[in-house]
C-alpha cells in the first residue's frame, strides 16, 4: 500500500522502534521559512487547546511522601479509557484550529489582490513582475501546500504521542492481568482445612465453588480437581466434616439452594394451558 502523502515515513532501520524520518520541508527551496512557520502554528495551537495546570503546587508536591501509587488493573483501565477520550478531544481541537488558520491564510492571500490594476504595460518590468508574483500568490491560496503538509505533519505528531503514550499503559496492563490470573489460581488451588476456614473466605464465588464441591460425586470431585489444582490431602479434612456434621451440611445445601433460586435463568416459567 503507497504511503499517505505527506505523513512522515519510519526508517526501515528503526521499524518496531519508533523511529520516523525528518520531515520533508521546507517543501521549496525559495521558502526557507516554512519549517519555522509550521513549528510557531503548531506551538500556537498547542497554548490555544491545552487547559493550563490548576494541579498542587510544588510546595505541595514536595510535601507528599515518595511513595508509589498503587495500581490496578481498574485504574489503568481507567487510564486507557481516559486517554482515548482525550485524543478524539485532540483531534476535534487540531482539526477546529487548522481550518480556522486556513480559512484566515485565504482570506488574507485574497485581499492581497489589487483589484485596480486591470492591465499593465508590458515594458514596464517592475509592473509586470509584481502582477505576476499577486497572481501566483492567489492561484495558491487554494491548494496551499504547505497548510497541507503542516496539517498531515501536525496530524501525525498527534497521533504519534497518543500511541506512545498508550504503549507503556498496555505494558502495564498486560502486567497486572497476568498477575492477577496467577494470583486467582493461586487462590483457586487453596481449599479450606476446616469449617472455620471455610466460613472465613471472604470471596463468596469461592465459597460456592466449594460447596458445589462438597455436593458433587466422587467422579465430579475429581473432574473439580484436576481444574484447580487441589490435591486429596488437602480436601480430605473438609470433605469429612461435611459428611459428619450435619450442622455444616445442611448450611452448604442452603447456600446452594439460595443461589439456585435467586440465578434468574432458574426461574420457572409458566406452562401454556395449565
Amino acid at each position: 500500500m503507497p504511503p499517505a502523502s505527506g505523513l512522515r515515513q519510519p526508517k526501515e532501520t528503526y521499524r518496531d522502534k519508533h523511529g520516523f524520518g525528518e520531515r520533508h520541508i521546507p517543501l521549496n527551496s525559495a521558502n526557507p521559512d516554512d519549517l519555522a512557520i509550521s513549528r510557531h502554528h503548531f506551538a500556537q495551537y498547542v497554548l490555544a487547546s491545552k487547559v493550563p495546570y490548576n494541579g498542587p503546587s510544588l510546595k505541595e508536591l514536595k510535601a507528599i511522601p515518595n511513595v508509589p501509587p498503587i495500581e490496578t488493573l481498574a485504574i489503568v483501565d481507567g487510564k486507557i479509557k481516559e486517554r482515548k477520550r482525550q485524543h478524539q478531544e485532540d483531534i476535534e481541537l487540531l482539526t477546529v484550529f487548522q481550518a480556522a488558520e486556513y480559512r484566515q491564510e485565504v482570506l488574507t492571500r485574497y485581499n492581497c489582490i489589487d483589484d485596480s490594476m486591470t492591465g499593465v504595460d508590458a515594458e514596464d518590468l517592475i509592473q509586470v513582475d509584481y502582477l505576476n508574483a499577486l497572481n501566483e500568490l492567489y492561484n495558491d491560496a487554494r491548494p496551499m501546500k504547505r497548510f497541507q503538509h503542516d496539517m498531515d505533519d501536525a496530524l501525525s505528531q498527534t497521533r504519534y504521542s497518543y500511541l506512545n503514550s498508550l504503549v507503556p499503559l498496555f505494558s502495564q496492563r498486560r502486567t497486572l492481568k497476568i498477575r492477577e490470573n496467577r494470583v486467582r489460581r493461586q487462590r483457586d488451588a487453596q481449599f479450606p482445612q476446616s469449617i472455620e476456614e471455610f466460613h472465613g473466605i471472604p470471596d463468596r464465588d469461592t465459597q460456592l465453588r466449594i460447596a458445589r464441591f462438597l455436593l458433587r460425586s466422587t467422579s465430579e470431585q475429581e473432574k473439580m480437581m484436576d481444574d484447580y489444582g487441589w490435591a486429596w490431602r488437602a480436601v480430605n479434612p473438609l470433605l469429612s466434616a461435611f459428611k459428619t456434621n450435619d450442622g455444616f451440611k445442611n448450611e452448604i445445601l442452603e447456600s446452594v439452594k439460595d443461589v439456585r433460586a435467586s440465578d434468574p435463568r432458574r426461574r420457572p416459567t409458566a406452562t401454556p394451558g395449565w
